[in-house]
């Protein structure tokens, strides 16, 4: 569905659809909506005993393998903020850095463009991604990153989380905001990701990361 059509789908809605919550692009996956916008900052059974067994050996094996993988810190950021915040992860860690992006156009008023992302949000509306992870198969850690709005990550995140094999890998995802902190973004978000996804607790920053705190959350990690 490109933007027009879901624009279109969204103004048939009635009140009480829109405002009964936000809803989350994932399978299975609901956000709760919130007041104001923030600045930025899914197995069968009957297997035998032996058969589940060999499973879960192999699927250890293979998250063991992906954890040992190199890491990336991959961001979306509107006017900056989150991706200053990346960049600076990316230089403690040595990391990779990626932008994920959308074909998507977006307002360049930044009222415009959170009234934007309230819509997305309560259609559940993901924008499709404009870019692509190359190798995504050699990490194994992802610090994801993006600003707050309306309590949770915009939908382009869950298009990211949905486009890609989180089997096995780390995500920790982070953000920047101007007070809302974090809200439901890791309820939300995790719904997205293969069972065995390791999910760590998101941090949020506010008005940018001081640089001995970002250090400090960083080796808190303990990766």
């Amino acid at each position: 569905m490109d933007r027009r059509t879901f624009v279109l789908g969204a103004a048939g809605l009635g009140a009480a659809a829109l405002a009964g919550g936000v809803l989350a692009g994932c399978a299975g996956a609901g956000a709760a909506g919130g007041a104001s916008a923030g600045s930025e900052g899914a197995a069968g059974g009957g297997a035998n005993a032996a058969g589940a067994a060999a499973s879960s050996a192999g699927n250890d094996e293979a998250a063991a393998s992906s954890a040992s993988g190199k890491a990336l810190v991959a961001v979306f950021s509107y006017t900056g903020n989150t991706l200053s915040v990346a960049e600076r992860i990316r230089e403690e860690t040595g990391a990779d850095l990626f932008r994920v992006e959308t074909s998507d156009e977006w307002p360049e008023d930044y009222q415009a463009m959170t009234a934007q992302v309230q819509e997305e949000l309560e259609g559940g509306y993901l924008p499709p991604l404009a870019t692509t992870v190359p190798n995504w198969d050699e990490y194994g850690v992802v610090y994801l990153g993006s600003p707050i709005w309306w309590y949770v990550a915009p939908t382009i995140i869950n298009t990211f989380l949905e486009a890609y094999d989180f089997s096995g890998k780390t995500v920790i995802p982070f953000a920047t905001s101007g007070g809302s902190g974090m809200g439901k973004t890791d309820d939300v978000l995790r719904k997205c990701c293969a069972p065995d996804t390791r999910w760590k607790p998101g941090r949020c920053f506010y008005g940018g990361a001081d640089a001995a705190a970002l250090r400090a959350w960083v080796e808190g990690l303990g990766l």
